[in-house]
């Protein structure tokens, strides 16, 4: 099972409902991947970074994870499941 941790941007420009790309992925990796929030010390092999615009860069280096997978729109909803899915 992928480890996945998930971190949405603080969301000062939403241009699509982050929340629902967020469900979709979920749904979509069910029994490929595990996600949770981040916590301190662990280490992912992936972050998901959901933000709400394609203005964010931020990459949360805090967070030690092998792939940061970044969703900017509801249109890179399946881009993001097939990178997610390639990582398994």
């Amino acid at each position: 099972m992928l480890k996945c941790t998930v971190k949405f941007c603080g969301g000062c420009n939403p241009k699509y409902e982050r929340g629902d790309a967020y469900a979709a992925i979920r749904s979509a990796l069910s029994g490929i991947a595990e996600f949770s929030l981040p916590q301190d010390g662990e280490h992912y092999d992936a972050l998901l970074i959901i933000t709400g615009c394609t203005a964010c860069e931020y990459d949360y280096a805090e967070i030690c994870a092998d792939h940061r997978i970044r969703c900017s729109d509801s249109s890179d909803v399946p881009s993001v499941i097939d990178r997610l899915r390639h990582l398994h």
